[in-house]
């Protein structure tokens, strides 16, 4: 009866550890939608070449979306969306600097979101010549697709942008936010 209770006591840990290690090789997948999941993290490594700093501009970093123009009424959200996270890599080529502008954010359904919704969300990523001039600037929508499941979905979006080289003045900034006049 004692040996029982001592393989008892080993067999659970070995079952919990395999467990958590199968955990770990699927961890770069969405449970719902076994998309990727991109890291962001790998995207800020950006060497000796010259990369503008990246600012989610201020008002820009939600966009909600109302029933029946009822802007402001928390009762008839359909939807609200976020960005969470942005990164940016960069490369030089033919004498133009090359940037990929990576976004991640999430959607959260209102009270009166539907539970089939397809959503497409305005993200606008510009660059700026700091003080002087707009060098690149597109709306991005990007579709997000909230369900019974998963009423909370997460987006990303990759976008890969070429602007003049800088020269030595090195004052580009990239601005990434939504595009909104105002909540719908």
């Amino acid at each position: 009866m004692r040996l029982i209770v001592v393989y008892q006591k080993l067999i659970f840990p070995v079952v919990a550890l395999l467990v958590l290690a199968g955990c770990n090789a699927v961890s770069s997948l969405n449970p719902i939608s076994k998309k990727p999941i991109v890291d962001l993290s790998e995207f800020t490594k950006t060497g000796s070449t010259y990369c503008p700093k990246i600012e989610l501009r201020q008002g820009t970093e939600s966009f909600n979306v109302y029933e029946g123009g009822a802007k402001g009424d928390p009762k008839k959200l359909i939807y609200q969306a976020r960005i969470d996270e942005t990164a940016r890599e960069c490369s030089m080529a033919n004498g133009q600097l090359q940037i990929r502008v990576g976004i991640n954010g999430r959607v959260l359904a209102g009270p009166r979101s539907s539970t089939a919704d397809t959503l497409s969300v305005p993200v606008r990523i510009a660059v700026v010549k700091f003080q002087e001039s707009v060098l690149f600037s597109e709306i991005q929508p990007i579709s997000v697709q909230i369900s019974d499941f998963d009423r909370t979905p997460d987006f990303v979006t990759v976008v890969n942008v070429t602007v003049p080289d800088p020269g030595e003045d090195r004052d580009y900034i990239i601005y990434v936010g939504f595009d909104r006049k105002d909540d719908a």
